[in-house]
């Protein structure tokens, strides 16, 4: 996130909100893709339930951990950069991260039964 505040202070092309947006709903994105690797069906089928409950965890950890950075880090940028007009929305950026968390419950309740 300090690098995304160096953006937002110095980049020539990512001195909008939309844009700003973009880049962060990437990094979002690219953390729940990790997640997902990190998930493996055929241990949620019957191999290792107990390791598939565990990753479950992990990844629902992960994505409520980036939200609390982020959220952190808006909140600074907003506040105490030099440069004016930030304003990105969470929600536009946590949407997915959400659904993402809310499918990993899914699939852990699934993993209890």
């Amino acid at each position: 996130m300090n690098s995304v505040r160096i953006i937002w202070e110095l980049s020539t092309y990512y001195n909008s909100t939309e844009r700003m947006k973009s880049l962060l709903t990437k990094i979002s994105n690219l953390i729940i893709k990790r997640c997902r690797a990190k998930i493996n069906k055929d241990d949620m089928l019957g191999n290792n339930v107990e390791k598939c409950m565990q990753d479950l965890d992990e990844c629902i950890e992960c994505c409520r951990n980036w939200k609390d950075i982020c959220t952190k880090s808006q909140y600074m940028i907003k506040n105490h950069s030099s440069k004016k007009g930030y304003n990105v929305s969470e929600d536009e950026i946590f949407a997915e991260n959400e659904a993402f968390i809310q499918r990993c419950k899914d699939l852990k309740e699934i993993c209890e039964g």
